[in-house]
């Protein structure tokens, strides 16, 4: 019997322990956690946004397991289409899934009136428990944000703000640093070069907060090494077909281009093909942020120079295991901000971080 089978019996002998004494299964959970089947990876969640239940005892979780969540409605909604969207969609399945969770995903092929408008949809037909929700631009999904909130839904921002104002009544919000990310990968990139050179940043989208903390943060980079020159910054609006070609655009117009620094995996991969079109691949130190599979292989290759792991598993799973606990009676509040990390990725941990963005596991 393996240490799961042996977490999965304690937690069913605890809950008849406590239904015999009468409890609801509101007070159960209360009183003894959430469950998982992958306590592990989430108590660390749990005991950060934990407030009204003891730490210990949620990260215990000796009550219900799989299924915990059944009855409950989630919403979830990204950009689309890149890779990193798709990843983070794929794991809040999973993890809704492991919860019993019915979830209804809306993607938004990055266009923002696609999103509002699909969501305004959604949101219309009601009955919503959880929300989770990357905003494509800031400002523009207020409205069906504030009815989700309005209903009683427990509504959850990750990486991006949906409101500039910052206005609305959200339960957390679930974020990685952006602005180190830009820094760590920018410094990393002026570094390999001995702080000397030329330099083009390609943006994500200008009304995204994440790529305006990312611009940010690479900025501070250029003020620490005022020996790279700017030759251009551009937004690529995480388009790849787009990305590409800039780039294009570039190597024909520069005869020398040192560093490119992009918002994303995705987007520097497109920069790296149309520097192989013109016969300049390895002539330009590229980096990017995500550390999707495809990117970390091409760091291990020398293709790319570095990257930062933004996990889409975590980012798009944590609101699902907030979301229930919340409606579970677990906990009633959480910090303004849940904090999200990831390592710059290199050759001693490239392998760890494949093997946990696979579809079986999508842990980080």
């Amino acid at each position: 019997m393996t240490k799961n089978d042996d977490y999965v019996a304690e937690s069913q002998e605890a809950y008849a322990h406590y239904a015999k004494q009468g409890l609801s299964r509101r007070e159960i959970i209360q009183r003894a956690g959430i469950g998982l089947l992958a306590v592990p990876a989430v108590s660390a969640v749990l005991s950060a946004c934990s407030s009204g239940a003891d730490a210990k005892d949620v990260a215990s979780a000796a009550a219900a397991t799989a299924g915990s969540g059944a009855g409950l409605k989630m919403l979830g909604s990204n950009g689309g289409v890149v890779d990193w969207y798709n990843e983070g969609a794929a794991a809040m399945q999973k993890w809704c899934d492991v919860f019993g969770i019915d979830l209804t995903f809306v993607q938004a092929e990055l266009d923002a009136g696609k999103q509002r408008e699909r969501l305004d949809a959604e949101v219309a037909k009601g009955g919503w428990d959880i929300a989770a929700i990357v905003p494509h631009e800031s400002d523009t999904i207020v409205q069906p944000v504030q009815k989700l909130i309005d209903d009683g839904a427990v509504v959850i921002q990750m990486i991006s703000k949906i409101s500039a104002k910052e206005d609305l009544a959200l339960f957390t919000w679930v974020e990685q640093s952006s602005y180190l990310m830009g820094l760590q990968v920018a410094s990393a990139l002026f570094e390999k070069v001995n702080g000397e050179g030329t330099v083009i940043e390609t943006q994500g989208p200008a009304a995204f907060t994440g790529a305006q903390e990312r611009n940010r943060g690479f900025n501070e980079a250029l003020k620490r090494f005022p020996n790279m020159q700017l030759l251009a910054t551009d937004f690529g609006d995480w388009d790849v077909n787009k990305a590409q070609s800039l780039w294009e655009t570039y190597v024909n117009k520069y005869p020398k281009i040192d560093v490119g620094y992009f918002h994303n995996d995705s987007m520097a991969l497109a920069g790296l093909q149309a520097l192989k079109a013109a016969g300049r691949e390895g002539q330009t130190v590229l980096g990017g942020a995500d550390g999707m599979p495809e990117a970390i292989k091409a760091v291990a290759d020398g293709s790319m120079y570095a990257t930062v792991r933004h996990s889409a598993p975590r980012i798009h799973m944590y609101p699902v295991v907030i979301g229930v606990a919340k409606k579970l009676g677990a906990i009633e509040s959480a910090p303004v901000k849940t904090v999200v990390d990831g390592p710059v990725v290199t050759a001693e941990n490239s392998e760890s971080l494949l093997f946990l963005q696979t579809d079986p596991i999508m842990l980080a």
